[in-house]
């Protein structure tokens, strides 16, 4: 039992660190994205924030090698001494190689992307690949722990410190490729809208902004929840702290990065306040409200989420969408949410105070 214990804090501590290099990883992927945003002109794939991306992938690389060694026993193949978990971390390095050399041999035939393209080039959404792979090592490693039984004195199956870490991070990875789309970084229901009726010249073009707007309200609560829902599904209880890391991670990240624009620092910073009074109520909720009623759940979180926003857009600036607007994105969003948490929650009744995770 002791020897048990002591390997898993071991293996706790070796996935944190491989997270923390991830973080490295995130932080210079949204640093490239700031600069392709706020300095134009690079046209060369040799720039200082290539550097601190690849340099990153250098240190992560060498640190799973360090840990396929150490697990290895003398005589055993080198596939066979990878811990679990770090299968999928190894294929991360080796096809991050690939598709920088790719990403290279791109550039410098059709030269560098300056806009949207640079976000969905197929070079670069392979490298965004092998980094959730990478992302993705302590989630991995804590649920093989968790099936092997090594976690069951912790009360999760397969949720770690490293684990939560890590669904943080590939929020935040998220949050980067689907920047264009974000809640975060548009003026939203600050921007003056004019409804026009059908048929009036120019009503679709004047309307877009406002179709675009709704769309990122959706797809940000589906970035924000679906982690939310994968966590809880991995715990008895909602993680301490988690829908505020989740909204940092899927806000601010996006928000320095596009520019620190005032909209969007306000925005930020209200939703930011409101997940915090989340989750300080999640703390509260009684577990059956983790079962069935889940969905009401997880669309309290979400309007929360968008009101604290809202009321930061009226303090700082004015909220200029007619109220039918801006409540209904509110009240879809929370649908959204809803929906998400049926279909996590489908499948046999679980026992009041279990979560989604049975026990």
């Amino acid at each position: 039992m002791l020897e048990t214990a002591r390997n898993t804090r071991t293996d706790n501590r070796r996935d944190l660190v491989t997270e923390f290099l991830g973080l490295w990883l995130v932080l210079a992927v949204f640093l490239d994205g700031w600069a392709h945003i706020n300095l134009p002109g690079l046209e060369t794939f040799f720039t200082p924030w290539h550097a601190a991306l690849y340099s990153g992938m250098l240190a992560t690389a060498a640190w799973t090698a360090v840990v396929i060694w150490r697990n290895r026993t003398p005589g055993q193949p080198l596939l066979q001494a990878i811990p679990p978990g770090y299968r999928g971390t190894a294929a991360g390095v080796i096809l991050f190689a690939a598709a920088g050399a790719l990403d290279l041999l791109w550039h410098e035939i059709l030269g560098i992307e300056v806009s949207l393209d640079a976000l969905v080039s197929p070079t670069h959404l392979l490298l965004g690949l092998s980094q959730f792979l990478i992302l993705g090592t302590a989630v991995r490693s804590a649920r093989a722990a968790g099936l092997s039984g090594e976690l069951k004195h912790t009360g999760n199956r397969s949720l770690t410190p490293a684990a939560i870490f890590a669904v943080v991070l590939m929020t935040g990875l998220g949050a980067f490729f689907l920047v264009y789309c974000s809640a975060f970084v548009r003026p939203g229901p600050t921007a003056l809208f004019v409804p026009a009726p059908v048929g009036t010249p120019g009503r679709i073009q004047s309307e877009l902004p406002v179709v675009i707007t709704l769309t990122s309200y959706f797809l940000t609560t589906a970035l924000i929840i679906a982690p939310f829902l994968f966590t809880l599904s991995a715990a008895r209880r909602p993680v301490r702290g988690i829908v505020t890391l989740l909204v940092v991670a899927a806000s601010w990240l996006p928000v320095v990065m596009v520019g620190l624009h005032p909209y969007s620092i306000s925005g930020a910073a209200g939703a930011t306040i409101a997940a915090v009074v989340a989750d300080v109520l999640l703390a509260r909720v009684p577990g059956a409200w983790l079962g069935r009623p889940l969905p009401a759940v997880t669309a309290g979180i979400t309007v929360l989420l968008w009101t604290g926003q809202l009321v930061a857009f009226a303090v700082t600036d004015a909220i200029r969408w007619p109220v039918s607007l801006w409540l209904g994105a509110v009240v879809l969003s929370a649908a959204v949410a809803a929906g998400l948490a049926l279909l996590s929650s489908w499948g046999p009744v679980q026992a009041p105070g279990t979560g989604a995770s049975g026990a």
